[in-house]
């Protein structure tokens, strides 16, 4: 019988260990020598460091309180920490800004150290940081902010690094070192793929960099800063690279789908228009009829219709068009009268109320000459997963990033 990983106190470490081990057999040729010399320098520390550290670099945040790191398998925080204090890796006077501050502190802490320049202490915590951020613009370290709260704070200065090689690993940055644990506990289950150099998505230094700028645009983008200036920043960008630029298309697309959104139609035009992003030329089409457009958006339409990109964009140009020449002054099309589907009425019976209405109809059709099967829809889905099972886990370039041995593979 197989141990159970999680059985260790140490399971999280064992699993960043592992992809420590998988990036520099996969990715070597891709990591800086500071991410080189990172991955040496943590595999010659003592286990109880190297577990503090991931613990750290796993939570959310970077600044930890000693007081709120209590983990029983690494003992003595403080002692735990020194190497990793020694390494830089660590800084226990980091610079805090007012809101860094404010996710440190409790409501109690923050009233003892700023309790003269607050006008309503009974009020909620965030109420407080706007003004507080107006009068302390500066930022400074814990003891400068509260010097009688004696408490160390520890905080990351290698979180940075330690994204970058969740990137390298998964392939995207919405995938976390959870992973691992919801696959050592079944909830997620992957198939193995056949990863070699010629499968890897990210090929080289400048693909890191440039997906972690796409990220950025992204974050950036999602936190409301100005559209025009993203959308030139990533519209400039063109990759070598398949996987990326396919990324780069998918940014887009998504703004542009904001800018329908609040009706900023001009710059959702500009974006469809230089899209390659599967679906991008049918919301310019859509995009051209909201601006009453419709001229354009019907020669535009005649194009999709003799090169449709797939079967989505072609069923979405059947609704349409129709709708682009009536505006136009075409004549209407008729409508297909709908053939006659054959009805069944079954009298269900009260006797077993937890039988659904499909095992009822599956025991009215059902003959010993004829067996009837209630499946849902796994049977075609299943059908179709074993035709294509080649295809589907084909080791194309970005389909797949990692092969662990028990976390399985990233599909992208």
């Amino acid at each position: 019988m197989t141990a159970n990983p999680l059985d260790d106190p140490f399971y999280y470490l064992n699993n960043f260990r592992q992809v420590l081990d998988w990036l520099e057999l996969r990715y070597a040729d891709v990591m800086s020598e500071t991410e080189h010399g990172f991955i040496r320098d943590f595999k010659a520390l003592p286990k109880a460091s190297q577990g503090l550290l991931v613990r750290m670099v796993m939570r959310k945040g970077v600044h930890f309180r000693v007081g709120k790191l209590n983990y029983p398998e690494i003992g003595d925080i403080a002692h735990a920490a020194q190497p990793l204090l020694n390494h830089g890796w660590l800084d226990e006077f980091a610079a805090l800004t007012m809101a860094e501050l404010f996710d440190v502190l409790l409501k109690a802490e923050v009233l003892q150290a700023f309790g003269a320049f607050i006008e309503q202490p009974k009020g909620r915590k965030d109420d407080w940081l706007p003004l507080l951020t107006e009068q302390f613009a500066d930022a400074r370290s814990l003891r400068d902010w509260a010097p009688l709260l004696a408490e160390r704070l520890f905080s990351l200065t290698i979180m940075d690094l330690c994204d970058r090689l969740r990137l390298m690993f998964f392939g995207n940055l919405y995938q976390d070192w959870s992973e691992f644990v919801l696959a050592d506990l079944g909830i997620f289950t992957y198939e193995k793929v056949e990863f070699c150099a010629d499968s890897r998505g990210l090929r080289s230094r400048q693909d890191v960099d440039a997906c972690l700028f796409l990220h950025n645009c992204q974050l950036r983008f999602e936190a409301g800063e100005p559209l025009q200036a993203i959308v030139e920043q990533v519209g400039a960008l063109h990759f070598d690279n398949p996987w990326l630029q396919r990324r780069r298309g998918k940014v887009l697309f998504q703004i542009g789908q904001y800018c329908e959104r609040i009706s900023e139609f001009a710059l959702a035009l500009s974006i469809y228009r230089d899209c390659a992003y599967p679906g991008a030329r049918l919301r310019m089409i859509r995009v051209l009829e909201r601006c009453g457009e419709y001229a354009l958006g019907l020669e535009l339409g005649t194009l999709a219709e003799q090169t449709p990109q797939s079967a989505a964009e072609q069923q979405g140009l059947q609704r349409i068009m129709p709708r682009l020449r009536r505006k136009l002054g075409g004549p209407p099309l008729k409508r297909t009268a709908a053939k006659p589907v054959e009805r069944l009425d079954l009298q269900l019976l009260r006797s077993d109320p937890g039988l659904s209405v499909e095992f009822y109809v599956q025991a009215h059709l059902h003959d010993d000459d004829g067996p009837v099967h209630y499946v849902e829809n796994s049977l075609i889905n299943s059908l179709f997963g074993l035709l294509c099972w080649p295809a589907i886990f084909a080791p194309l370039p970005g389909a797949f990033f990692h092969l662990p041995a028990r976390a399985g593979r990233s599909a992208q």
